[in-house]
C-alpha cells in the first residue's frame, strides 16, 4: 500500500512543504521514506496571532458512506463578503463531488472483489479531508490556503491550494493580477529551477547506481523534467502562497518537476526575491506605500487593524457576529455529586464552528455546562469561541487537529502523535491549558493509537446520528431518554443539531437530571 505524508512549514499557517510518498509494509510497520524530508514537521505548535483571524468562520461539512469504508470531513471558510462564501464553497462542493464519484467507484470495486473472492479487505477506503487556514489578512486582502488529503486504501495525496481575495469588494485575484508584467514568470522559473536542481543532485548523489554513467544519466533527466515544469509560464506558476513570515510559497503538480512518488513539490522562497515586482496597488493593499522597499513579512504589523464592516452576507454570519447573550446566573458545578444525584454529560465533536456561538448563548440561558472535543485546524481559526466556552465553564478535549481516522493503515506514530499534540498545544496557547481528554475522529482507535496518544479516551453512549439525519426533532427524540450517566455525543457543526439542544436540555431537567462536564461525571475518579 502506498500512502503521501508531507512535511510542514514551521509557520503560523501549517502549509505541506515536502509532499513525500510512504511504502507500507505488509506487517504494519512504520513506513518509510521513498525520498528524503525537505523539511523536518515541528514538535509542537508555532504560536499564531489570534487576530488574524478575525471574523472568519468555520463551516464543516462531514459524510460517513459505505458502512465507515467511505468518509469526508471538510471545512472551508464562512466571511462577511458573499462573494468570498459563495465561491470557498463552490471549491468545495468540488472537491466534495470528487468523493462522492471516487467513494461510489471504490465501493463498487470493492462489492465485485467480495463477490468474486469472498473475502473481505481493507484497502477499499475513501477518506477525504480538507481544512483552511489564514495566510495573511488585513483591512483589504486576505489569503485563503485550503489544505487538502485524500486516501483511497492503494494511494494518498496530499495538497494546498491558494486563494486571494479583496475583502472590500469579496473580487478574487489572481496569482497574474499581484505583479505589474510577467517579469515575475521569469524570476521564479530561475529562482525554482535551482533550488529543484540542487535538490536533485543531492537525491542523486545518495542514490545507489550502477556505474556513474548511470547516476550521470538519471541526473540528467530529472534536470529536463525540472526545466520543464518550470519554464516560465502562467500554467507552471499557478499556485503561488504568500506566507506572513515573509516567504512565498510555490507549489508544483504531482509529475510537474518530478516523479510520481514525489507527490506535490513545492519549493519556499523569501518573499523579498519576488516583492519589487509586486503591483504598487498591490503592495498598497498588502499594507505597504507603494514605492516603499517595505519587506512582506511587515504584513503582520496590520494584522491588529480591524477592518471595516460591509454589509452581512446572511443571518448565520450575522448571527456569529452578534455580542453573546447576557450572562445568566451560573450553575455551581462543584456542589452537584453525580453519586448522589442524576447526571449526564452533554459532547460536542468537531467544532468550534459558526454555530457554536449560538450553542454557547444557549447553555449559559439555561445553565448548563458541557464539554467540547475540538479539532486545533478549527480552533486556530476561531480562538475566541474557545476562550469563550472555557471561560463560560466548559471543557474543552481534544479531537485531533484535522479529524484522521488515526486507524488508517500505514499513519506513522509520529504523525498520530503530532495529531494530538498540535490540538494540545494550540488550546493551551487559547486558554492556559491543555485538553485532558481525547475523543479519537469517529471513536475509532485500536491499542497501538491508546499507547501513542497517552492520555485518557472519551467515547460516548448516546449517539444521536445527528451527522446523518439533519433534524432537530428527530435529533432530540433520540436524546431526551438518555439514562444517567450517560455521555451524549452531538456535533455542533450543524444547524439543526444547535436547534435540538433547548428541547434537550428541558426534556432531561424535567426528569431530574444534571447537565455536567466529562470530568465532573466521572469525579472523584481520575480517568487514566
Amino acid at each position: 500500500m502506498m500512502l503521501l505524508r508531507c512535511g510542514l512549514l514551521t509557520v503560523f499557517s501549517l502549509v505541506l512543504a515536502a509532499c513525500q510518498t510512504f511504502e507500507v509494509p505488509a506487517d504494519g510497520e512504520a513506513p518509510t521514506t521513498a525520498m528524503p524530508t525537505v523539511q523536518e514537521t515541528p514538535a509542537s505548535f508555532p504560536s499564531f496571532d489570534p487576530s488574524k483571524y478575525a471574523d472568519i468562520f468555520v463551516y464543516t461539512i462531514e459524510e460517513i458512506d459505505n458502512e465507515g469504508r467511505s468518509l469526508l470531513h471538510v471545512s472551508y471558510p464562512v466571511t462577511e463578503q458573499d462573494a468570498i462564501n459563495t465561491r470557498m464553497e463552490a471549491v468545495t462542493e468540488e472537491f466534495i463531488a470528487e468523493y462522492r464519484t471516487t467513494a461510489k467507484a471504490i465501493e463498487k470495486a470493492y462489492q465485485d472483489y467480495r463477490k468474486e473472492t469472498g473475502r473481505e479487505a481493507a484497502t477499499f477506503v475513501t477518506h477525504y479531508r480538507q481544512y483552511f487556514d489564514v495566510a495573511i489578512a488585513n483591512e483589504n486582502l486576505v489569503f485563503f490556503d485550503i489544505v487538502r488529503s485524500v486516501h483511497t486504501g492503494g494511494t494518498g495525496n496530499a495538497f494546498v491550494v491558494g486563494y486571494i481575495f479583496d475583502r472590500r469588494d469579496g473580487a478574487e485575484l489572481s496569482i497574474s493580477d499581484l505583479f505589474v508584467d510577467g517579469r515575475y514568470l521569469e524570476r521564479l522559473s530561475t529562482l525554482t529551477r535551482e533550488v529543484l536542481g540542487e535538490r536533485a543532485r543531492g537525491w542523486i548523489a545518495e542514490g545507489e547506481y550502477e556505474s556513474d554513467a548511470a547516476r550521470k544519466k538519471a541526473l540528467e533527466a530529472v534536470l529536463r523534467w525540472i526545466e520543464e515544469g518550470t519554464a516560465p509560464t502562467a500554467e507552471n506558476f499557478d499556485n503561488i502562497l504568500f506566507r506572513d513570515n515573509g516567504t512565498v510559497l510555490i507549489a508544483f503538480d504531482k509529475y510537474q518537476v518530478a516523479a510520481g512518488v514525489a507527490g506535490v513539490v513545492e519549493v519556499e522562497l523569501p518573499a523579498s526575491a519576488i516583492d519589487d515586482l509586486l503591483k504598487p496597488e498591490i503592495r498598497g493593499l498588502l499594507g505597504e506605500e507603494a514605492g516603499a522597499a517595505v519587506p512582506l513579512q511587515e504584513v503582520a504589523q496590520t494584522l491588529e487593524q480591524v477592518w471595516a464592516r460591509v454589509r452581512l452576507g446572511s443571518s448565520v454570519v450575522a448571527e456569529a457576529l452578534s455580542p453573546p447573550a447576557a450572562q445568566a446566573s451560573s450553575l455551581v458545578e462543584e456542589e452537584i455529586d453525580c453519586y448522589e444525584v442524576p447526571c449526564v454529560a452533554l459532547t460536542f465533536d468537531d467544532g468550534p464552528s459558526i454555530f457554536t456561538g449560538r450553542l454557547l448563548d444557549i447553555l449559559k440561558e439555561h445553565n448548563v455546562k458541557a464539554t467540547f472535543f475540538i479539532l486545533g485546524s478549527n480552533a486556530r481559526i476561531q480562538s475566541e469561541t474557545v476562550s469563550r466556552a472555557f471561560a463560560e465553564g466548559h471543557e474543552i478535549g481534544n479531537h485531533t487537529w484535522d479529524h484522521p481516522l488515526l486507524t488508517e493503515a500505514g499513519l506513522s506514530e509520529e504523525y498520530i502523535h503530532q495529531q494530538i499534540q498540535w490540538t494540545d498545544d494550540i488550546v493551551t496557547q487559547i486558554i492556559g491549558e491543555p485538553p485532558v481528554h481525547l475523543r479519537p475522529p469517529y471513536g475509532a482507535y485500536n491499542d497501538r493509537v491508546l499507547a501513542i496518544a497517552d492520555i485518557p479516551f472519551i467515547s460516548w453512549s448516546i449517539d444521536p446520528l445527528d451527522w446523518r439525519d439533519r433534524d432537530a426533532e428527530i435529533v432530540a427524540a433520540r436524546i431526551v431518554d438518555a439514562p444517567p450517566g450517560a455521555i451524549i455525543l452531538a456535533h455542533d457543526i450543524h444547524e439543526t443539531t444547535v436547534d435540538a439542544v433547548p428541547a434537550v436540555i428541558v426534556a432531561l431537567k424535567e426528569r431530574g437530571i444534571n447537565f455536567v462536564t466529562v470530568t465532573k461525571l466521572f469525579a472523584p475518579q481520575e480517568l487514566l
